[in-house]
């Protein structure tokens, strides 16, 4: 039967690496992350592949008579921005560096437990050359509470990430706060068939300007019947309810057909596709295709190759009347060197703006391009490492904008 990929302890998302997303594939994405029902990464299919190497791992031993084991490091990061508020014709640009420390409790290191906790914090001291009022610290956290059965597994999980950086549906630098919290549950009800379901919240807050935030709220319901040891095939129904001062409340429901394919290790394919049927505050139903699709193919053991396709919707942050339907597409490329590793890719959003209610009016739809090339390489041990990333972004819409941001760093684990 398949199983859900749970990344041991040692594989899971490694706070060093929180000192690059800034300038990572979600970088201008702070208004489409409240979107994601999944935030943490729990129970994916397809197995995650981190956009650079991880650190080392936590392994065995308690410290402080406390079961389990810490992690703990520390980041340094300094990053070029040519056009740090998004400007169609008067582009400025900006320097600034983030120090940023991590900790890391991890309650069952070497796994197997049937209770097993994982809590991570980390605060980001920023610093900017020309826009010294923007200096502050941004404090980002999770927690996740995990539990596995004979025949079923469960997740509690919640996060909470203080943002600042450039937003592309704004146009503008913005800082904010982004929670999540939310409950999910496998349940083996036969041999070859299991049922899911799932509960998450969440809340975007803009601490600038007039920009409304959003709060989502996602319930998932589904099966999953193994058709061939490779072949998993099934049905899901989800609800998605978003509230915002800006667009009021707006409802979908979503009637997906469900795929799953693995070929040994080499192999994978997570798809949902099916009708949505949207409404918003005095509107008329909408039918669309939602689509949530991603795979990874291991060509050979230095190169893989990942893609995805996301459809999703979100109140517009910058104007009252409007929410956003967003088509998100990226693929990329990782090459693993003796001694570091290198990824390449482009991520591309097409940003639909549909009018709410008795609005009338009209507002250019957003395209957005990326091109990224990130490498990383330890230095001396593997406790130290040197990253550095280059990304160009050229944006067709409400504002036509370009962007070329470079990053270099160097993290270290204790």
């Amino acid at each position: 039967m398949f199983q859900i990929t749970r990344i041991p302890p040692r594989k899971a998302w490694f706070p060093i690496l929180a000192a690059l997303l800034p300038v990572c594939a979600s970088a201008q994405d702070f208004t489409m992350r409240v979107t994601d029902p999944n935030p943490l990464g729990l129970g994916v299919f397809v197995p995650i592949v981190p956009l650079l190497p991880m650190g080392p791992s936590i392994a065995g031993g308690a410290e402080g008579g406390i079961k389990g084991a810490f992690g703990y490091g520390l980041g340094v990061n300094t990053t070029y921005d040519s056009n740090f508020n998004l400007s169609e014709n008067d582009e400025e640009s900006e320097y600034y560096a983030s120090l940023t420390p991590w900790l890391r409790y991890v309650s069952d290191p070497e796994g197997g437990a049937p209770v097993s906790l994982i809590a991570n914090y980390s605060p980001s001291i920023n610093a900017y050359l020309e826009n010294s009022d923007l200096n502050e610290v941004n404090h980002s956290a999770d927690v996740a509470l995990s539990f596995t059965g004979s025949r079923t597994n469960a997740s509690l999980f919640g996060s909470y990430n203080q943002i600042a950086g450039s937003d592309r549906l704004t146009n503008s630098f913005v800082t904010g706060s982004l929670f999540s919290g939310g409950l999910q549950a496998n349940r083996q009800i036969a041999p070859r068939t299991s049922l899911s379901t799932s509960l998450t919240y969440s809340k975007s807050t803009y601490d600038s300007g007039d920009l409304e935030g959003t709060g989502v709220f996602t319930g998932y319901a589904g099966g999953m019947w193994d058709a061939t040891s490779r072949l998993g095939l099934g049905t899901s129904l989800r609800y998605t309810r978003g509230d915002s001062d800006n667009s009021g409340v707006f409802e979908a429901w979503a009637l997906l057909a469900e795929g799953r394919f693995r070929a040994s290790e080499r192999i994978w394919l997570s798809a949902s596709v099916g009708p949505e049927i949207s409404s918003d505050s005095g509107s008329d139903n909408n039918l669309s295709i939602a689509v949530d699709i991603t795979a990874r193919y291991l060509i050979n053991e230095r190169w893989s190759w990942t893609n995805s396709m996301r459809t999703a919707t979100v109140s517009a942050p910058d104007e009252a009347g409007y929410v956003v339907n967003n088509y998100f597409f990226n693929t990329g490329l990782q090459r693993q060197f003796n001694t570091g590793a290198m990824s390449t890719g482009l991520e591309y959003n097409f940003s639909e703006y549909e009018t709410v209610g008795d609005i009338t009016g009209s507002r250019d739809d957003e395209q957005n391009l990326a091109l990224f090339l990130a490498y990383y390489r330890p230095l001396f041990s593997e406790r130290l490492g040197f990253n550095s990333m280059i990304r160009y972004t050229l944006n067709d819409g409400e504002r036509d904008w370009k962007q070329l941001m470079v990053s270099l760093g160097v993290n270290v684990s204790f």
